[in-house]
């Protein structure tokens, strides 16, 4: 089977137990998950260094870069919803909690779809 890797921005690098970041644009981390046949065989966390702390790179910019086939989050933005969906990037808007929490929602389908509308935060 092929290898699905899962981005998941979180608040710190604590992999699985991290807690996710609701704002999408300012992450601190995401938190890369490879699946094999439906079973995690390996998690990196990898610190964003985007625009919003002085790097050259959007959040969305640096997941294309990742290699992550799906996103998942609390909130983002219409921009990046279109800019990683137009690069087949599956987004998936809504979540809350732990990574672990995260992924067991994911895979229960209680996440929807993200779409230009996936923001709840002021300045999205």
């Amino acid at each position: 089977m092929e290898i699905t890797v899962i981005c998941i921005p979180t608040l710190d690098q604590r992999g699985l137990l991290a807690d996710i970041s609701l704002h999408f644009g300012k992450t601190p981390y995401f938190t890369l998950i490879k699946f094999d046949d439906g079973e995690i065989k390996d998690v990196d966390v990898v610190e964003t260094f985007g625009k919003h702390k002085g790097g050259s790179n959007t959040p969305a910019e640096i997941i294309l870069d990742s290699g992550a086939d799906i996103l998942i989050c609390g909130n983002l933005g219409r921009k990046a919803v279109y800019m990683l969906r137009d690069s087949e990037i599956e987004v998936f808007s809504g979540a809350s909690g732990t990574v672990k929490e995260t992924l067991r929602e994911w895979k229960n389908g209680k996440l929807s779809l993200a779409d230009e509308n996936s923001c709840n935060e002021k300045g999205c």
